[in-house]
């Protein structure tokens, strides 16, 4: 398995929800998905090679062969207040890159006070989940903050559950804390308490329905529905 930051070489434009993704199918796959369109794709492409011109790269990469099996997005996080959002997500068209975000001027950020990363979404394809690669991919993303002179990362963690965490693409706050994070609030979130009530009623499906109630059975959906952030000094 290759731990690497993503370059112009490959831009992973969609995440890998759907499968492992290399440059022989990611353009072939179904581009409706979740509502996306290939004007959105094209979109997601520019915003992000314009952002790895600026800063180097802004993902971090688990490849196995000529595959993508695992992501972890990571953007300075002056680009979230510019672009007037929390999140910036490629599979979202609520949240994707805009004709806005693709023209916006993006500074280079030369004050060190300033220098803050933000891990944003992450992702490993259910095939490969349980074999460390969040570990791996926040060791990647460390390494090349402290060789890009970032001074401070900062993440949402997910809820100290497995399962939960990986259905809200983020690693459990366990994770960041074994990396040498700390926890500076809790924020709870609506959006995750109603994904949880879907999948408690069945609504994506009766196989995630069975996951929910295998690692979620009685458990206080109020409680598992939040987010910590952590952050990291280098």
């Amino acid at each position: 398995m290759k731990i690497c930051p993503m370059d112009k070489a490959f831009i992973l434009f969609r995440c890998v929800h759907f499968g492992p993704l290399s440059s022989n199918n990611i353009e072939k796959m179904s581009m409706n998905a979740r509502g996306m369109s290939k004007e959105q794709f094209d979109r997601n492409k520019k915003f992000l090679a314009r952002l790895i011109d600026i800063y180097g790269s802004c993902a971090m990469l688990a490849i196995e062969g000529d595959f993508v099996v695992g992501q972890a997005r990571f953007y300075p996080e002056v680009i979230f207040d510019l672009a007037g959002q929390k999140h910036i997500c490629c599979q979202d068209p609520r949240f994707a890159a805009t004709q806005q975000m693709i023209k916006m001027d993006l500074p280079t950020i030369q004050n060190p006070a300033n220098r803050i990363l933000r891990i944003h979404c992450w992702l490993i394809h259910k095939d490969y989940l349980g074999r460390g690669l969040s570990h791996a991919l926040l060791d990647g993303i460390l390494e090349w903050a402290l060789s890009h002179s970032w001074k401070l990362v900062r993440a949402y963690a997910g809820p100290d559950n497995y399962w939960v965490a990986s259905q809200a693409c983020a690693p459990m706050l366990r994770t960041y804390i074994k990396h040498g994070f700390q926890k500076t609030k809790t924020v709870p979130s609506s959006e995750l308490k109603e994904i949880l009530m879907e999948l408690q009623e069945g609504k994506f499906g009766i196989g995630l329905k069975k996951e929910f109630e295998k690692f979620c059975a009685g458990e206080d959906l109020s409680k598992l529905a939040v987010f910590h952030e952590v952050e990291r000094r280098l």
